[in-house]
């Protein structure tokens, strides 16, 4: 009968003939040596026997032979955990102590990652995200050539061109085109920190809106002045007083001095504007006090944005350094030229005329400056360059900003939700304005906050693009109006329509029947305090752009032209420049 056999090495059983007994044989699996035994008769238990005590059998069991001693397990949660680990991936606790240590404790509170693996993780998170979004990277190397291209040009023609309607539309387009690049930057910053607060690492697919990049451009440009301000009313004013006294380098550096905070509150903001309100990222009290929570990080971001910026602005130092007086001759040429062509114009239209007390401007007869558009070769190729260096950074700079708002998430105070909207009887909210504020007290406001901005607007006035200067009076300007017209829909409702009619034409009268309602309004109150700030605003600016030849007093004007030439500039005033060598 055959014998079955076992071996030890591999647990392979099989069977060998009965001469085999009490030998060795080797096993058909693994080869090893197996020794042959007989078969033992299995006795057969009587039925009268009583069956084994429990104590009996647990004293026998040897519980060392059941443990798995390949498995390891959390000593708190019983999660299965490699060799390695010394932290349960599920709870967090040591392995070797059975309890959670105090950092671990931290992140685990923060609900999200550590502000630590901020710094480790940015850099190369960022370049695998520029990787994968390289087509991007194309689109706005492409947006910004052509839109800086076409301001450029916009810009020439602006100067060129020397009657109005065609310097105003020239004007316009310049200003929208130059709009879409800082907008573009808005809106790639704000969509790359939106996905990123989803921890999505993939974009989806981004088209260009010319006019809303230049809206969100306006946008940006407001938001840069509004947290500039404060800075520039000192550092401003001081670098005015250098610049006047001929220390040109060191005025400029107090001014660049002031955008600094601006500029480290940037990506702090930027997830604010990704919410559902955004309030906290236009508020500078607000934002200030998450920046003292966040300086490190901030700081972070602002490195690398100086480092992966390198490229971009040593194209732009270049063209300033080595073009900048060429290109200044040969804009200055332009002008000569235009102001040439509106002095001939003038004149011609009073002799067809015969227009008998005419004036001749001062540059009647002179013979106009050969244009060497040469110099702008150089220039351009560097400008582009630029561009070319730009497109990758700022892909790059805004994926390091989405981890900086993953990370800081809980210390940023995002607000992801609004309130609920109640309703509220009239009742209750002729009774809340019971508590308006005083009149007199946000007539004081408005006077002296008008006051503030407009001294700061007279100083830097010189310093400022003339088209964004046009730009925030026209603003201003408009603010005016909304608030106007509210007040006559306020006189609408409580006096009636003659009341209004008499406010449209009398804006006096209007403006002190908004003052008499918001004695109990607070909404107007809040509408009569920003009519009264712009008031004092609107005048100072328009002292300001009088008193730096911006505009000309009326009684200066020459009434004989049917056109008004536009605004000398004093580079015309002297001879015309050289022709710059390429």
């Amino acid at each position: 009968m055959p014998i079955k056999v076992r071996c030890k090495e591999c647990n392979t059983s099989f069977s060998v003939k009965d001469e085999a007994e009490g030998k060795r044989v080797r096993c058909k699996e693994c080869g090893a040596p197996v020794k042959v035994t007989a078969a033992k008769q299995s006795k057969k238990r009587s039925r009268s026997s009583k069956p084994a005590d429990t104590d009996d059998f647990l004293a026998t069991l040897d519980i060392d032979k059941l443990e798995d001693k390949a498995a390891k397990i959390c000593p708190r949660c019983g999660q299965d955990v490699d060799e390695d680990d010394v932290e349960c991936s599920h709870c967090g606790v040591d392995l070797s102590t059975g309890r959670m240590s105090e950092a671990t404790r931290r992140k685990r509170k923060r609900k999200g990652p550590a502000v630590e693996e901020f710094y480790s993780k940015s850099w190369g998170d960022a370049y695998t995200f520029l990787k994968n979004h390289k087509g991007l990277a194309v689109k706005t190397f492409f947006y910004s050539f052509i839109a800086s291209t076409l301001f450029f040009c916009a810009v020439f023609m602006m100067m060129w061109c020397h009657r109005t309607p065609p310097r105003a539309f020239w004007g316009f387009i310049a200003f929208v085109s130059i709009m879409a690049i800082p907008g573009w930057i808005w809106f790639i910053q704000t969509e790359v920190v939106r996905y990123a607060l989803q921890k999505k690492d993939k974009l989806k697919r981004i088209n260009f809106d010319f006019f809303l990049c230049s809206a969100l451009g306006m946008k940006f440009i407001f938001w840069v002045v509004l947290f500039s301000l404060p800075a520039e009313a000192i550092l401003g004013t001081l670098g005015y007083y250098f610049i006047s006294n001929d220390s040109i380098p060191v005025g400029v550096i107090l001014i660049a001095a002031g955008f600094i905070p601006t500029f480290l509150m940037f990506p702090l903001a930027m997830p604010h504007m990704t919410m559902v309100d955004s309030t906290p990222g236009w508020l500078i009290h607000k934002l200030g006090k998450i920046f003292l929570n966040l300086v490190k990080p901030a700081i972070f971001w602002c490195f690398v944005f100086v480092v992966t910026s390198l490229p971009v602005i040593g194209c732009l130092a270049a063209i300033g350094a080595v073009y900048g007086n060429g290109l200044n001759d040969f804009f200055s040429n332009v002008q000569y030229n235009s102001a040439i062509a509106r002095d001939n114009g003038a004149k011609e239209y009073a002799e067809e005329n015969k227009i008998k007390d005419f004036e001749e401007g001062p540059f009647v007869g002179k013979t106009p400056a050969e244009i060497d558009a040469s110099i702008l070769i150089a220039p351009s190729i560097l400008w582009a360059l630029a561009c070319l260096f730009y497109a990758p950074s700022l892909i790059y700079n805004a994926r390091v900003n989405g981890l900086l708002a993953l990370h800081c998430k809980p210390d940023l105070g995002l607000i992801t939700k609004l309130s609920e909207t109640k309703y509220v009887s009239k009742a209750d909210r002729e009774k809340d304005d019971d508590n308006a504020t005083p009149p007199l007290q946000l007539a004081v406001i408005g006077v002296l906050g008008g006051a503030g901005i407009g001294t700061i607007f007279y100083f830097v006035t010189p310093y400022l693009p003339l088209l964004l200067v046009w730009v925030l009076f026209g603003i201003s300007l408009l603010t005016l109006f909304v608030c106007f017209i509210v007040t006559l829909v306020k006189m609408y409702k409580i006096d009636g329509p003659l009341h209004c009619v008499l406010g449209f034409f009398v804006s006096i009268y209007a403006f002190g029947k908004g003052w008499s309602y918001a004695s109990k309004d607070k909404e107007m109150g809040k509408t009569m305090l920003t009519w009264t700030l712009f008031i004092v605003v609107i005048n100072i600016m328009a002292y300001s752009m009088e008193a730096h030849g911006i505009i000309k007093p009326e009684e200066k004007q020459n009434a004989a032209v049917p056109e008004e030439p536009g605004p000398a500039d004093p580079a015309m005033e002297a001879e015309p420049a050289e022709p710059a060598t390429p």
